[in-house]
């Protein structure tokens, strides 16, 4: 009976725990880094800023969860063996990330978008988990891309940048036309750039 009690005590706090990262995700990438603290982020996790030290040791440390955590999952569904099949998922995948409904929600939408700059000015350990995030977005895309290999890595880090600015350059618009143009070029450009 004991160890059924301590098994369902550590699934019921690694529930809690992924419950509070969830919730405390949204203000974290619609308000940053800085324009949120920990009471808010406790707030929207109905939890006690207590929870959040606990679990996560900081605020910091929460923002290096998130990062770890909810870095562009979408992209997961590349992981096919089909190039053509990869690339045509890639192709949606884009149309999404480049849309006004994405820009318009911050806190539903993608951590890179929200949160890079917030993490270039964090500590290593959160860079670190940053880069690696990042590096396995990338690695996905690569056998989508045309040309050899370091064409085809090189072309995948210039997608990747090119999304997260087109999208936050996108956010700082008024919606309408400008707004618009920024996500339409950037989408033009990089359909033509994996053909």
């Amino acid at each position: 009976m004991g160890s059924f009690w301590v098994r369902y005590a550590k699934e019921h706090k690694e529930q809690a725990r992924a419950a509070i990262l969830a919730a405390a995700s949204r203000p974290l990438k619609e308000k940053g880094f800085h324009g949120v603290g920990v009471d808010a982020l406790a707030a929207a996790a109905d939890v006690t800023s207590g929870a959040i030290y606990s679990h996560f040791g900081s605020k910091e440390g929460l923002l290096e969860q998130v990062i770890r955590e909810y870095v562009s999952p979408e992209f997961e569904s590349l992981r096919v063996e089909d190039r053509d099949e990869r690339r045509r998922r890639l192709v949606e995948l884009l149309g999404t990330y480049l849309s006004d409904e994405h820009c318009q929600d911050v806190a539903g939408g993608c951590v890179l978008a929200a949160l890079t700059v917030d993490v270039a000015r964090a500590s290593d350990a959160v860079r670190e988990v940053y880069q690696l995030q990042i590096s396995k977005m990338v690695a996905l895309m690569v056998p989508a891309m045309p040309g050899d290999e370091e064409e085809r890595r090189q072309r995948a880090w210039a997608l990747v940048a090119s999304l997260i600015g087109a999208v936050s350059v996108a956010r700082a618009l008024p919606a309408g036309v400008h707004r618009d143009a920024v996500l339409q070029a950037t989408l033009r450009s990089i359909e033509d750039s994996i053909r």
